[in-house]
């Protein structure tokens, strides 16, 4: 009997939790904005003051205020997909970047593998979430609409290439070269990813403009 009961329980702890993770991987936007409010306080330690005297008050109202404006991007048709793709991004780099210690890439093959699994998983979240908010399109941006847009693709890609640069390959280059070359790449990684941050923001709001031209 008793070994009944705890199956039944261990079966309902499993269904809650798989609800609980189906639930966080279609709704990421707000997964990751109530991320980005604790990093935010605790980078910047004036934020859990916002309502003087209520550290708890303050973090409430952070993360009200964090969530809001996602809601406002997410359901507006000029920006909803930007922005699920844009959190999608960096909750999965985020993580990518927390268990970097876990794994050594140390064959080519193993970074590659890496690479590939790590940029499936970031394509089925995103094609989860544009199924769950329910966007096809984007629709024809404002200029205002089309800044916010550039620099959420921007910020997405560097943080994509980033990941994969230092965190994936970074790895395979140090366990492998030597230290110079090490300290090479790594400065040639950060142009890159500079670069392809900048022709992302010009490259998008040259696009917007001809569409509305």
């Amino acid at each position: 009997m008793v070994g009944i009961l705890l199956d039944i329980v261990l079966t309902l702890v499993i269904a809650i939790v798989a609800v609980v993770f189906f639930g966080v991987f279609r709704a990421m936007p707000f997964f990751t904005g109530l991320i980005a409010s604790f990093v935010l306080q605790f980078q910047y330690p004036a934020l859990k003051d916002i309502i003087p005297g209520e550290t708890r008050a303050s973090t409430i109202a952070l993360i009200a205020i964090v969530e809001l404006i996602i809601l406002v991007l997410t359901v507006n048709e000029q920006t909803g997909g930007p922005m699920v793709k844009f959190s999608c991004a960096m909750f999965v780099g985020l993580i990518m970047a927390l268990v970097h210690n876990s794994y050594e890439c140390a064959t080519w093959q193993k970074a590659l593998f890496v690479t590939i699994i790590y940029l499936i998983i970031m394509g089925i979240i995103v094609a989860s979430n544009l199924d769950s908010f329910g966007i096809e399109c984007d629709g024809d941006r404002n200029l205002l609409a089309s800044i916010i847009v550039s620099i959420m693709y921007a910020v997405s890609l560097g943080f994509t290439l980033l990941v994969i640069l230092s965190t994936i390959w970074g790895k395979y280059v140090k366990l492998h070269f030597s230290e110079g070359f090490y300290t090479s790449y790594d400065k040639v990684g950060m142009v890159i990813v500079i670069v392809a941050m900048v022709v992302t923001v010009i490259g998008n709001l040259v696009r917007d403009r001809l569409e509305l031209a």
